[in-house]
């Protein structure tokens, strides 16, 4: 008789993440970045403080855990799994995309933004007049389109 368990495995890491930043000295920069770290606007990878590296390392010499519990059933997957799948649909819909297939496409779109799934934005709005496409609305919105002259 076999029996199911959540197998858990830790590992050590770091999160190195490394911003440019201007400033008159280090000390400075290393504020700047704090506040930015605060703010939780670090990420936001601006011209005035780029993104340059955003990596997990392994630590050297780490210790490598493993844990088993028994379960009755294996749970649903967290948010962090079904975030990793949506992004990976999100790839096979550029891809498909990029192929022509927009069938394809727009199947794997819906995987990767199922909260959108029904909604007009998946909907889509392409102006007969000039030809440009919109997510969001159901007119169109450019001033230079011929009819809205």
């Amino acid at each position: 008789m076999t029996t199911k368990f959540a197998v858990t495995y830790e590992i050590d890491y770091t999160h190195r993440v490394v911003v440019g930043v201007t400033a008159t000295d280090a000390e400075s920069a290393k504020q700047l970045t704090q506040t930015a770290f605060d703010e939780s606007t670090i990420w936001d990878n601006t011209q005035n403080m780029p993104l340059l590296f955003d990596d997990f390392e392994e630590v050297n010499g780490e210790t490598l855990r493993f844990s088993a519990e028994e379960v009755s059933g294996f749970p649903e997957p967290d948010a962090s799994v079904k975030a990793i799948k949506q992004k990976e649909f999100a790839f096979y819909a550029c891809q498909a995309l990029l192929a022509g297939e927009t069938d394809s496409a727009r199947n794997f779109a819906k995987q990767a933004l199922p909260h959108l799934v029904g909604s007009d934005c998946l909907q889509g709005f392409e102006c007969n007049n000039c030809g440009r496409v919109y997510n969001d609305t159901q007119e169109c919105l450019s001033d230079d389109c011929p009819s809205k002259a």
